[in-house]
């Protein structure tokens, strides 16, 4: 087989070698035959004519090679290549500036399409994954667009639903897993039975859990992932049906899932799976209604269109409203393709990019699309030459096409390359939390974009000056040479609109850029409300099992802290349940004493942390009013609490909040009045870009949570304080890891990471618009002023001033510069309209932003006439004529 093709190929060379041959001879005796007419005293169009006449016009020039050698088209294709790699090699300069520009555009586009296609198109890894949905509760009149489930809702849902298969409930946290080495931490994924069978996965060895798992009083067991396995059980064989210690407490091993699976978050965080019932956190939660905690999953039965099943869970949603009033009154119920929820918010700002990245690409073809028509003028006499010996139009446009096409492929080679080698880049820059990072690579689907990108921009920027050279006038270039023949009008248009053209793309990608960065200066300077500065955080979980009760809970914070502030440099320490920003937030509803009970369309929430006295002091939130917690405010003691500023403001207008009473459900809270006994300032403890919210503060002694999460400022170096705070924790419980340690202006940084990431390549595939557009100015305008040379020489001769001879020249770029800058303006306009949800306090018709860009590209335009319009000046008259 291999010897039947490599035979075909050579036959179909040589055939290519023998018309190439002929072609040349052909040309040879065509140009001599006329020059003997013309030395007879024949016009130049009439020698033309006759040497045509003689030469037998009548039948075509490809007509003739088919007589011949019986040429086919494919052989035709193959011959255009041919030549078009021919002239590629005779102009090694010029083809190495196309193949890299169009490598540079191919292969940010490549990069960026991987990262689309692995986040946003490509299905997820699940068997038939389109029927795989997110089941969740939403309360749109408090602004709550999604909220989880309590079990008691579900469990009614999963059995009484027509529309769904199966259904499954997850949620995830962190256990200690003790006895297999130093202590350490592993992500458990805390599920009911049906969820690991609802994505139709097998496990690598072993079992799934069964639906009696799921039931109180059966035996605990696990299914770990083989991540886990392999690094810290040595991917033991004999571990299916072995014991581990989870938080304390024994699990059995009774299954492996394989690398490849991942779920809920399809990163690599998910460890061990365990049974919701068997869980020493949630498990305690499952015969409450009340309670939004719980995600739930559903597989869609086939042939239920969404909009019956949604029909079905509104009815569910009124039923329950109805039924148990004081739990589901205000709530609905809504479901999303699981691959939606997934990718979040990340949809828009990454078609933005692939939007920007191809705006480039654009930019790119417009000046290869100048170099073409640059050399189509040079050309003129080959292609009148061609057109003489028979050639018909679209055969002139084939063979240009093909030569297109030639630098096309050989772009797009590059651009692949320049692709593997932006993924890994990128991947590595992408933030943590980037869904799916897995699934991104350059894979078949991927490089058949780059191969379709490939063609249609070699098609893009090479049908033009194809057409322009097919229809040129065949008289006067063969009378008067193609060199010297001058450009047309038509050819001077079209390189002047390809680069106005490319100053309108440029200015479109820059001001999406300046409004993008301006949103992130504007993000990364909003004051957090508290001072971030020299704070360490770090968790120590408690494992529920050996610490059962609340006071436990309480008793080891308090020891722990008093440990820590015993030692040098680390007195200001503090416990904080959530901490801001970086630990998300509780939100729960609460009742003012003596107030009437709020409706359902207006009921009052507040965003709950518990702290321990010094929290306030360590994080620098200023006290409005009131006092303070300190040591007395304990589990017997009076319920207090602090409220933000923002609280007393919403909910207790135009009057005094201190000594107004306050109540909340909260299973770490026993439900008791608070009494408020101060106002601090606002913190955004959900996000920079969120406002602050309503907040209350409770003593951590009087509300503990189930572990510990320090807060400590310091002078002294993160690693001196984590490895003073595992010190301690050892002398206390050798069991217990310390995890999460960092430092908290870095963690912050990392809730911004998105954002930066988007706005830093946006800005770096504006900067490279920006590089080519003033490439393409300088191309038009050097080339320009290469063709008025006479003319500049004759003017010069006949007295005109340097200063003109710039000036005119300058006063031609900044023409094409406007023009670009006012179709960029009505192109920007309706561009940035996109943008407004990826905007921080920016307008996304910012007029600063517009001016700034307008300047630097009118700058850039003029500093690319510039150099072109100081070599008109400096051309000599005597030699210009001398020339001509």
């Amino acid at each position: 087989m291999f010897a039947q093709l490599r035979s075909l190929w050579k036959a179909l060379w040589n055939r290519t070698q023998m018309e190439s041959e002929l072609g040349d001879e052909m040309s040879f005796h065509l140009e001599s035959r006329a020059q003997d007419l013309l030395r007879s005293g024949l016009s130049r169009e009439d020698a033309y004519r006759r040497a045509r006449i003689e030469f037998g016009s009548t039948v075509s020039y490809r007509e003739k090679v088919r007589e011949t050698h019986g040429v086919t088209w494919l052989e035709d294709f193959a011959q255009d290549l041919r030549y078009g790699w021919r002239v590629l090699r005779k102009n090694p300069g010029f083809g190495a500036v196309a193949v890299l520009t169009m490598a540079l555009g191919i292969g940010a586009n490549t990069a960026i399409f991987s990262v689309v296609y692995a986040v946003v198109l490509k299905p997820l890894p699940y068997a038939d994954s389109e029927q795989l949905f997110n089941v969740f509760e939403a309360r749109p009149q408090e602004g709550v667009t999604g909220a989880g489930w309590s079990y008691v809702n579900f469990a009614e849902l999963r059995q009484k639903n027509h529309v769904f298969s199966e259904m499954a409930g997850n949620q995830s946290h962190q256990l200690t897993l003790t006895g297999r080495g130093a202590p350490s931490v592993v992500n458990a994924s805390v599920v009911t039975p049906e969820l690991l069978s609802l994505f139709g996965e097998k496990p690598l060895v072993g079992r799934v859990f069964f639906s009696e798992d799921g039931k109180p009083g059966a035996a605990p067991v696990a299914v770990l992932s083989e991540n886990l396995w392999r690094s810290s059980f040595g991917a033991d064989p004999n571990i299916i049906g072995s014991s581990i210690n989870l938080d304390k407490r024994s699990f059995t091993v009774i299954g492996i899932m394989p690398a490849a699976f991942r779920f809920p978050q399809l990163t690599e965080s998910e460890q061990v799976w365990i049974p919701l019932v068997q869980d020493p956190l949630f498990g305690g939660w499952m015969d409450r209604r009340a309670g939004h905690w719980l995600r739930v999953t559903g597989r869609l039965k086939a042939g239920v269109s969404m909009a019956q099943a949604q029909a079905e869970l509104d009815a569910v949603s009124v039923r329950l409203a109805k039924e148990f009033p004081a739990e589901n009154d205000g709530w609905a119920i809504r479901m999303v393709p699981l691959q939606q929820m997934i990718v979040g918010k990340l949809k828009s700002p990454l078609l933005v990019l692939l939007g920007a990245v191809g705006l480039v690409l654009l930019i790119a073809c417009a000046n290869i699309a100048n170099l073409l028509l640059t050399r189509a003028t040079s050309r003129a006499r080959e292609i009148a030459v061609r057109t003489a010996l028979g050639a018909g139009r679209t055969r002139i446009v084939r063979q240009l096409l093909s030569e297109a096409t030639v630098l096309g492929l050989f772009g797009g080679v590059t651009g692949i390359v320049l692709a593997y080698w932006s993924v890994h880049g990128l991947s590595s820059l992408l933030p943590s939390n980037f869904p799916r990072t897995n699934a991104i690579r350059v894979d078949n689907v991927v490089l058949g974009f780059a191969l379709l990108l490939s063609v249609g921009a070699s098609v893009a920027f090479g049908l033009a000056p194809a057409l322009f050279a097919a229809k040129a006038n065949l008289q006067t270039n063969l009378r008067e040479g193609g060199v010297r023949s001058g450009e047309s009008g038509g050819y001077r248009r079209a390189r002047s609109f390809l680069a106005a053209g490319e100053i309108a793309l440029a200015m479109v990608l820059l001001v999406a850029a300046g409004l993008l960065l301006r949103s992130f200066a504007n993000l990364v300077s909003v004051s957090p409300g508290f001072n971030a500065q020299h704070i360490v955080k770090a968790d120590i979980s408690l494992p529920q099992f050996q610490y059962s009760k609340a006071q436990q809970w309480s008793a080891f914070s308090d020891e722990l802290l008093a440990r820590i502030q015993a030692q040098p440099g680390m007195q200001d320490s503090a416990v904080a349940v959530p901490r801001p920003i970086v630990d998300g937030f509780i939100n729960l509803a609460f009742d003012i004493v003596g107030s009437p009970a709020a409706s359902s369309s207006a009921s009052r929430t507040v965003n709950y942390v518990s702290v321990s006295p010094e929290y306030f002091h360590v994080m620098g939130i200023p006290q409005l009013s009131g006092r303070s917690f300190d040591r007395r405010d304990v589990m017997s003691s009076p319920h207090v609490t602090l409220v933000s500023k923002t609280m007393a403001r919403l909910y207790f207008p135009n009057q005094d909040p201190l000594g107004k009473q306050l109540t909340v459900a909260f299973p770490f809270d026993n439900g008791a009045p608070r009494e408020i006994v101060g106002v601090v300032d606002d913190v955004r403890d959900v996000a920079l870009g969120q406002a602050p919210g309503p907040m209350m503060y409770v003593p951590y002694d009087q509300a503990p949570f189930w572990g510990a999460n320090l807060v400590v400022k310091s002078g002294l170096s993160p690693s001196s304080v984590a490895i003073t705070i595992r010190q301690e924790v050892r002398k206390m419980d050798k069991d217990l890891p310390v995890t999460d340690v960092a430092m908290m202006p870095e963690v912050i940084e990392t809730t911004v990471a998105q954002p930066r990431f988007g706005a830093s390549l946006l800005g770096l595939f504006a900067g490279l618009a920006l590089v080519l557009a003033g490439t393409g100015i300088f191309g038009v305008i050097s080339y320009s002023v290469s063709q008025r040379t006479r003319e500049i020489g004759i003017r010069m001769a006949l007295g005109a001033q340097r200063e003109n001879v710039l000036k005119q020249v300058l006063q031609e770029g900044a023409q094409l510069a406007a023009v670009g800058l006012a179709l960029g303006l009505a192109g920007s306009l309706g561009v940035t309209r996109l943008l407004a949800s990826l905007l921080f306090g920016v307008n996304p018709a910012d007029p600063l932003t517009f001016g700034v860009v307008a300047v630097i590209l009118a700058m850039v335009a003029l500093a690319a006439s510039y150099i072109p319009a100081r070599r008109a000046t400096r051309v000599d008259p005597i030699v210009a004529l001398r020339y001509e």
